[in-house]
């Protein structure tokens, strides 16, 4: 086990999104190992309102570009607290923390969600370049495609560590309760989706392709957990295709797993991913999956053994596949149990958070 660290997470993120989602996750798994993890959050943000109480939040808001009120208020508490290594995100975090970390001579690690973090401007290259240390990737293809993005990156600073959850076991009754919030009963077929409403994540796709289900599997219902700038016109295209009666606009849920094991198909409908932390609930909820091949989905699903894959934006092939898991119910519990043991084969809470305790103090001991 890794010596205990002192970490500091920065998010300026307002919105609850994969490395918002992964930065709790990891940073409660790191505080309950006995590392002493602290995280600068915008104030106004998703996180100081859903992250876990156990955490030490600081609501701060980064501010303009180059900040030095923020600078300087950075520096002052890595020394104060004894920081031995900073996470940052997205660019504003690696500017105004990377400079905070270079002055007090810590290392700075960005944790990167998609490739479209990288290209060939100048300022983004300058940034990377002298104010990061290495980076984090939740699949190697995030990886490949950043470093075709933009041919100036180091590849040998990239280390993938795929998101991780623990398989859980959902009892009977706690999917009768969430059910029943949600309006429906046990007899019926639901098929879930849990997403941020935005157009990448394609959930209209799933409305048009549910209302052709009805057709065929009358008892089906669609729940949607998650918030969005999308969701008004999802609600309108729902109730024109004729579904809004059976279809569940669940809203944020800050029990993503207790959600996926309620539902009986998960779907990930996305166009563009890089590595979906949903697929991994829903893997680790026991769930038969239906998803898109997007980004690094083929790293972890295999198709026909621990879920049924499409081809990004084949409406058809999603309908054939749904139709497929409710028609041989047989097939849904081999899935399901293929799905755990990927889970507990390379995909765990406990592998993620050892291989992040190494990578960490790897980085400190290098600085």
């Amino acid at each position: 086990m890794a010596r205990n660290m002192r970490i500091l997470y920065i998010s300026s993120k307002k919105n609850w999104g994969g490395v918002t989602n992964w930065m709790n996750q990891t940073a409660l798994g790191l505080e309950n190992r006995g590392h002493d993890v602290h995280i600068v959050a915008h104030p106004a943000g998703r996180f100081v309102r859903s992250a876990s109480p156990k955490l030490k939040i600081i609501p701060k808001k980064l501010g303009m570009d180059y900040n030095p009120w923020m600078i300087a208020f950075l520096r002052r508490f890595i020394k104060q607290k004894r920081i031995e290594l900073m996470v940052t995100n997205i660019e504003k975090e690696v500017m105004i923390g990377g400079i905070a970390g270079r002055l007090c001579g810590i290392p700075n690690i960005r944790r990167v969600g998609r490739e479209d973090d990288f290209n060939e401007k100048l300022r983004v290259k300058w940034h990377h370049r002298w104010l990061v240390d290495r980076c984090i990737v939740p699949c190697n293809l995030v990886r490949e495609n950043a470093l075709k993005r933009a041919s100036w990156l180091d590849g040998s600073i990239f280390r993938t560590i795929y998101n991780g959850r623990n398989p859980v076991a959902i009892h009977r009754q706690d999917r009768l309760e969430q059910r029943a919030a949600w309006g429906l009963s046990e007899k019926e077929i639901v098929v879930g989706v849990t997403a941020q409403l935005i157009p990448v994540k394609s959930v209209d796709s799933l409305i048009r392709v549910f209302a052709r289900l009805r057709v065929h599997a009358p008892n089906t219902r669609l729940v949607i957990t998650g918030e969005g700038r999308q969701r008004g016109d999802l609600e309108i295209l729902a109730k024109t295709l004729n579904v809004a009666a059976h279809t569940v606009f669940a809203g944020y849920s800050d029990a993503p797993l207790l959600s996926a094991g309620s539902y009986d198909i998960a779907v990930n409908p996305s166009r563009f991913e890089g590595f979906p932390n949903t697929l991994v609930e829903y893997l680790a909820a026991g769930r038969a999956v239906v998803t898109t091949d997007a980004g690094g989905v083929p790293e972890i699903v295999t198709d026909n053994h621990n879920g049924l894959i499409v081809p990004c934006g084949d409406e058809e092939k999603l309908l054939e596949n749904l139709l497929t898991l409710i028609q041989k119910p047989e097939l849904r519990v081999a899935l399901e149990q293929n799905a755990r043991k990927t889970i507990l084969e390379k995909f765990s809470e406990d592998i993620m958070l050892d291989d992040l305790e190494s990578f960490f103090s790897q980085t400190i001991q290098s600085k």
